[in-house]
């Protein structure tokens, strides 16, 4: 009875909470917040990143600034975030190196695909406006890029479509296809999560 009701307080905190100290590393791929067990918004994003530059040569670094929208401001705080920067190429990995003020008590450097500072996450639930961050380019040109970001209002509320501007590399010439179109895991994830949480539920009726 015991072992049962262990199992059943485990389901609880793995399907239903989301990852207080920031995202896990499963979700680096499809940026898609599975711990949640809620679809992504499809409202327009309140939120927006403004850049120093929108073009970048090797080693550059440019500041970018996430905001909420004035008309959003007070309704809308960040509470989560995972950040990366994607290639055009929806090839799924993240270029180049985050930075944040050593004061910052929200965001943090994060190890996506085996690699220090390839994402920013939240580590905290602060409930955040907005915050300015630093990301330094690679030492060797890596094509066009933009911002994807997953941002979170709270749990039930977040969106996995925050794209900044174009990012384009100025040793080559734009290209006419430029997508922010890219497939994305987030409602099989979902699914996938609903399923092994019915089966735990299953298997504690079973054990008691």
């Amino acid at each position: 009875m015991k072992f049962a009701t262990f199992i059943a307080v485990l389901a609880g905190i793995s399907c239903c909470h989301g990852y207080s100290l920031g995202p896990p590393l499963e979700a680096c791929g499809d940026m898609f917040p599975t711990g949640h067990g809620f679809q992504a918004s499809t409202d327009a994003s309140p939120f927006s990143f403004n850049l120093t530059k929108n073009t970048y040569s090797p080693g550059e670094r440019i500041e970018v600034y996430l905001n909420t929208s004035q008309e959003m401001y007070g309704d809308y705080f960040m509470e989560g975030v995972l950040i990366q920067m994607r290639p055009v190429t929806c090839e799924v990995k993240s270029i180049g190196t985050f930075s944040v003020p050593d004061q910052d008590e929200f965001l943090k450097p994060f190890s996506c695909f085996g690699r220090d500072g390839s994402a920013l996450r939240h580590y905290s639930h602060l409930h955040i406006y907005n915050r300015t961050f630093s990301w330094t380019a690679p030492s060797q040109s890596s094509g066009h890029l933009y911002i994807r970001a997953t941002i979170a209002r709270n749990q039930e509320k977040f969106w996995t479509n925050v794209y900044s501007e174009y990012i384009l590399d100025e040793s080559i010439s734009a290209s006419a296809n430029l997508t922010h179109d890219c497939p994305t895991a987030g409602a099989v994830g979902v699914a996938v999560s609903n399923i092994l949480a019915g089966f735990t539920v299953v298997l504690t009726l079973i054990l008691l």
